[in-house]
């Protein structure tokens, strides 16, 4: 089941994101879930350093938004240090997948688009994305800063037990790229 009806929630999160941060490296281990800001049918929960994000539902949307304290947008200035998106996953939940999308912002706070980064994947291996080259391929050429979308699915069985449908992640973080 491949859910893509996204675009009501791009703009409720347009609305809601803060002022974006400036300065450095931002490593989130998951002490606690604060930088996650859960959206429909989905849980979130953070404990002994595992991510653990899991439907709800089998039907609606299912995701979370990533930002510093759950609400100040990532900088896209290279002298910010926040340029490079590394994502760690874990380890699938039942039949779970993730996919990425970046939300995008003007230096005026106003939401200037979405795209999507990583489609639905169960793979566990790390990525790491250079965001400001993305946003340069994809012609996203008015943005200052950004934050992440997680989405999870799971397969449309109905026998399935959709609470255990889901995906662990170990670490999110933003660096530079002289933080690698």
């Amino acid at each position: 089941m491949k859910i893509k009806a996204i675009g009501h929630l791009f703009f409720l999160a347009a609305l809601a994101a803060a002022s974006l941060s400036h300065g450095s490296d931002f490593v989130d281990d998951f002490a606690n879930a604060d930088n996650i800001t859960p959206d429909g049918n989905i849980t979130s929960s953070a404990n002994n350093g595992i991510l653990t994000l899991k439907r709800t539902e089998p039907e609606g949307d299912a995701l979370v938004d990533w930002m510093i304290d759950g609400t100040t947008r990532f900088s896209l200035d290279p002298a910010d240090k926040q340029n490079m998106l590394r994502i760690t996953p874990s380890a699938a939940i039942g039949n779970g997948e993730w996919s990425v999308f970046i939300l995008f912002f003007n230096d005026e706070g106003t939401y200037v688009g979405a795209k999507e980064l990583i489609a639905f994947t169960n793979d566990t291996a790390p990525v790491i994305h250079d965001i400001n080259a993305f946003a340069s391929a994809e012609g996203v050429t008015d943005a200052d800063s950004y934050f992440v979308r997680i989405w999870i699915q799971g397969s449309d069985d109905t026998r399935l037990d959709f609470s255990q449908t889901g995906f662990e992640f170990k670490q999110f973080a933003v660096i530079s790229e002289s933080s690698e």
